[in-house]
């Protein structure tokens, strides 16, 4: 009987060098897609950062900058830095005003025992509670009732929120002038989202109580 032997074929496919150009193809607009689409979303962080910035200029860099009116006090809101005491120097030489009122820390060398200005006999330095924005603005109720005319001196990108918080929440005419701060590029970018934030807080917060003692 004769046997006969039958070769069994191959189930694999044998390999092909365009098999392996197809793979590096794929390979190739896979890494072209993710470079696409990073782009894009690197262009997509660059147009909402300048968007920002456009929107936040006539709001924290240029605020209104109105000529100092005749008034009955000048208030230099904290801190007290040598700039805004120089500013306020300036407007009272000017015959602007005579009283000088200086929102200071209760400790450190700017609290009124170790501040030198708050030796002169017409300024008066005192803390506010909460040594905030609201509660400088509370602060002032003692100071000026409504009907007075008051300046009130900070850096520039703070003059929005602070105009914002003594409208709502002093019966004084008040008037906030900008002071030319320098600032470097890192701290107008704290700023822009501080002062961001801040303006939630305070509608959130409201008004803080004026202090309850009486002030000279």
């Amino acid at each position: 009987m004769a046997h006969y032997t039958v070769a069994r074929q191959s189930t694999s496919t044998p390999w092909s060098p365009h098999d392996e150009t197809e793979d590096a193809r794929v390979d190739d607009e896979s890494i072209i897609t993710r470079a696409r689409w990073a782009r894009r979303g690197a262009l997509g962080i660059l147009t909402i950062i300048t968007l920002v910035a456009v929107i936040g200029l006539p709001l924290y860099v240029f605020p209104a900058d109105p000529p100092a009116p005749k008034a009955d006090l000048i208030y230099v809101i904290g801190p007290p830095t040598a700039t805004r005491i120089a500013d306020a120097e300036s407007l009272r030489d000017q015959g602007i005003a005579d009283q000088v009122l200086v929102s200071v820390p209760s400790s450190g060398p700017d609290s009124a025992d170790e501040l030198p200005y708050c030796w002169r006999a017409y300024v008066t330095c005192r803390t506010p509670n909460p040594f905030t924005t609201r509660g400088e603005a509370a602060m002032l109720q003692a100071y000026a009732t409504d009907g007075d005319a008051v300046i009130v001196l900070t850096y520039t990108p703070h003059v929005l929120r602070t105009r914002y918080i003594f409208d709502t929440c002093a019966d004084a005419d008040v008037t906030v002038i900008p002071v030319d701060e320098r600032l470097n590029l890192s701290r107008w970018i704290y700023n822009y989202a501080y002062q961001s934030a801040a303006f939630v807080k305070a509608w959130i917060l409201g008004c803080a109580d004026p202090p309850a003692d009486a002030l000279p």
